[in-house]
């Protein structure tokens, strides 16, 4: 599992002509700064709903905008 959320952010900012920092995102979601950072790397092990929820929110997407399966070989 995958997620797109530095491309959702970035496609937030182009929206609202600016840079939006990692303490913003997590203000406005409920979160604190390193789950941020974790969905920005990549490093999420486990999958918190109502997180989850909040990002889809914020981001004005669907889960599946947000995450998606990587194929393996």
């Amino acid at each position: 599992m995958r997620n797109r959320f530095l491309q959702l952010v970035a496609q937030k900012e182009m929206r609202e002509g600016r840079r939006i920092r990692n303490k913003e995102i997590a203000e406005a979601v409920g979160v604190a700064e390193h789950t941020v950072a974790r969905w920005i790397k990549n490093d999420v092990t486990k999958i918190d709903v109502p997180v989850l929820e909040a990002f889809c929110e914020y981001f004005d997407c669907d889960v599946g905008d947000l995450l998606y399966m990587e194929q393996s070989n």
